[in-house]
């Protein structure tokens, strides 16, 4: 029965350290940092708990890297003024993504995007984002 009973709690305890690692931004992301990249979007994932997609960066010697963009869910972005340009974020279109660097190669947390908007460039700001210059 004791040793049931330590089992059920160890793997409860171990469920709820690995779900809070998974979601956890600063155990994926470096937040004391932020880097830009420019790419194509591949494919986009409007998900709860956390959105995602996939961005194509041509790298300094010419070869074609895939990015995973990583943000926050589909609902915090729909309540937020950042729902007004979800309908922007279409596979096929260009973008700069500045965000925190994650800690697995080429995956990134979004902050801000820069896209166009027709013929105008707009810098859209992740929900819960202090709103700076897009670009740097």
């Amino acid at each position: 029965m004791r040793t049931g009973r330590r089992f059920w709690t160890l793997a409860a305890g171990l469920t709820a350290s690995a779900a809070i690692a998974h979601h956890s931004v600063p155990v994926n992301f470096d937040q004391s940092r932020e880097i830009l990249i420019r790419g194509v979007l591949t494919d986009v994932k409007w998900l709860n708990p956390h959105s995602h997609f996939l961005v194509d960066v041509t790298a300094e010697d010419g070869a074609t890297e895939q990015w995973l963009v990583e943000h926050g869910s589909v609902n915090a972005m729909r309540r937020s003024d950042f729902g007004n340009y979800l309908h922007l974020f279409e596979v096929g279109t260009e973008l700069s993504i500045i965000g925190w660097p994650g800690w697995r190669d080429r995956t990134i947390f979004m902050n801000r995007a820069e896209v166009m908007n027709g013929g105008e460039l707009l810098c859209v700001v992740a929900p819960g984002r202090t709103p700076e210059r897009c670009v740097p």
